[in-house]
């Protein structure tokens, strides 16, 4: 076995930072150790929920295999046990004969190099989720052969991590807003950009009115968003925790009791979960920023519509239907509150589309955030 470890070492962080994944660098360990099935992989340990995986030197159709596996793989849960500051063996938790009596070993390790036990690094675990990279050991190899996995996992593991650090924050920042207040500015509502535990990160002028006035939102001591009334900020909550769990907007939702008329909000998040990367979403979107924003029909230039009509050439529908959606409200709940088919919102939406030359949903709404920025204050001392 090779003990020349530095081509890997430029490998680990030059794929790191040019956003390979730690893919390359495993396919070029796994050329230099052609008898050693290694494997990486994200996933949630408790329920064979794998997010991204590799694999290498096990044979044909394996990762299919793996992901279609219906017997509870005995390794995964062992990363929410073991201390990653050290390489993990599996043998210290389960032994190999109880490994080779698992369904699982029979299923998948027996026709995959009789694979019975593991060296693994931690990359990363939150929750019930980890990432890490393992190298199986097939029952064949040796004791001398054993060592020297453990001694090449033992000076590649911090490497491994940091380097997998770096990509968990190279993501992150891609997944924060560009110019959070300049966009923020330009939505002709109250609008916040929170953490999904409510902590504030960015808001707009309007917001900042909203806050001041404490009447059913403030800023707490903690910097997080809250509402005057138990219920309203029980309500607040939920809406925050599932916009953010099932990556969907959430709302509309009333700051008054009793469903009295008055101002409502919106949760949306700000990147949906799918974007990103599947071998770092698990550990990533539970921290994407939300966009809550507040709405209150007394506040809105009446005319914004007329605005919108006039500038971009739509009917007066086409133009509700943008409004609606400038406001933060999914297409689905535009056609609710307009009283029209989802159809029919969709075939407004494409002509509104089609008219002011945007490209997608999300670049008319810009287009029409910027223009009501502008115009707005002229369009209240109309109304």
């Amino acid at each position: 076995m090779v003990n020349d470890h530095s081509s890997l070492l430029h490998k680990i962080y030059s794929a790191a930072l040019l956003d390979e994944g730690l893919t390359g660098v495993l396919s070029d360990l796994a050329t230099t150790y052609p008898d050693l099935p290694i494997s990486y992989q994200a996933q949630c340990v408790y329920r064979n929920k794998v997010y991204d995986c590799a694999m290498f030197n096990h044979g044909e159709d394996a990762e299919f295999r793996l992901n279609h596996a219906v017997s509870p793989n005995p390794f995964p849960p062992i990363a929410l046990q073991c201390d990653p500051s050290d390489v993990v063996f599996t043998g210290d938790f389960i032994s190999t004969a109880d490994v080779e009596n698992t369904d699982f070993y029979d299923e998948f390790l027996k026709d995959h190099g009789e694979i019975n036990r593991a060296f693994g690094v931690i990359l990363h675990r939150e929750g019930e989720d980890s990432a890490f990279v393992a190298a199986n050991l097939p029952r064949r190899m040796g004791r001398k052969e054993e060592e020297h996995v453990r001694s090449l996992f033992g000076f590649l593991r911090p490497h491994l991590q940091n380097a997998f650090g770096l990509l968990l924050e190279l993501a992150k920042r891609d997944a924060e807003p560009a110019n959070p207040q300049f966009w923020l500015d330009q939505i002709p509502t109250a609008a916040l950009v929170v953490e999904p535990d409510g902590r504030i990160l960015h808001f707009n002028r309007q917001a900042d009115k909203v806050l001041t006035t404490g009447k059913a939102l403030f800023i707490d001591r903690t910097v997080r968003l809250g509402a005057r009334r138990p219920q309203i900020q029980s309500a607040l909550q939920a809406a925050l925790a599932k916009a953010s769990g099932l990556s969907m907007p959430v709302g509309p939702i009333p700051l008054t009791d009793n469903g009295q008329p008055g101002p409502f909000f919106f949760v949306l998040p700000i990147q949906h979960k799918d974007q990103l990367h599947p071998g770092l979403a698990p550990f990533l979107a539970p921290r994407l920023p939300l966009l809550v924003t507040v709405f209150d029909p007394d506040d809105v230039p009446k005319s914004s519509e007329k605005i919108l009509s006039t500038a971009f050439g739509l009917t007066d529908r086409e133009a509700l239907l943008v409004q609606q959606l400038i406001l933060g409200v999914s297409l689905k709940q535009a056609a609710e509150n307009l009283q029209i088919s989802y159809n029919t919102a969709r075939n407004h939406l494409a002509s509104a589309t089609s008219k002011t030359g945007a490209h997608s949903q999300a670049d008319i709404v810009r287009r029409g955030t910027q223009l009501l920025a502008k115009l707005g204050d002229q369009a209240s001392d109309r109304t």
